[in-house]
């Protein structure tokens, strides 16, 4: 017999809404003064906290709420999003080091690792979007 999840039973409910917003918060301010990971999203979003920092923090805690079965309308595509960044396979192995600290930090045990966990299942399809070349653009005559 298969026991269906309620919201309440949710890795989103154990982690709670404040706590996630404060691992993303502590994790990207981590990894923006990484000397590999930095240099990417400050060029892309601009210089940690201010620019585009809160509005790129609000759409990854849609995602991480989506993905732990919490409330929310997260719409985007996670693996285009990672395609024409300049990264490669250093960067998510990184990037999933400084994850796996920042919610030994922040979080209890149990919950960080089903983070982990996630986000590992995650890896190969971003970095599988990450090193395809970009669309070419459409040639005018």
């Amino acid at each position: 017999m298969t026991l269906a999840l309620t919201p309440e039973d949710s890795l989103f409910a154990r982690v709670g809404e404040d706590r996630l917003r404060r691992v993303l918060w502590a994790f990207y301010a981590r990894v923006t003064r990484d000397p590999d990971l930095g240099p990417v999203f400050t060029r892309r979003i601009g210089p940690f906290p201010q620019a585009g920092w809160p509005l790129h923090i609000a759409r990854l805690e849609g995602f991480w709420r989506a993905v732990t079965g919490g409330p929310g309308a997260y719409r985007g595509q996670p693996g285009p999003a990672h395609s024409g960044l300049g990264i490669g396979p250093a960067h998510f192995g990184r990037w999933l080091a400084l994850w796996e600290t920042t919610l030994g930090e922040e979080l209890p045990a149990a919950e960080a690792a089903a983070l982990l966990r996630l986000a590992r299942r995650m890896h190969p399809n971003l970095e599988r979007h990450a090193l395809a070349a970009p669309p070419e653009a459409p040639h005018v005559q």
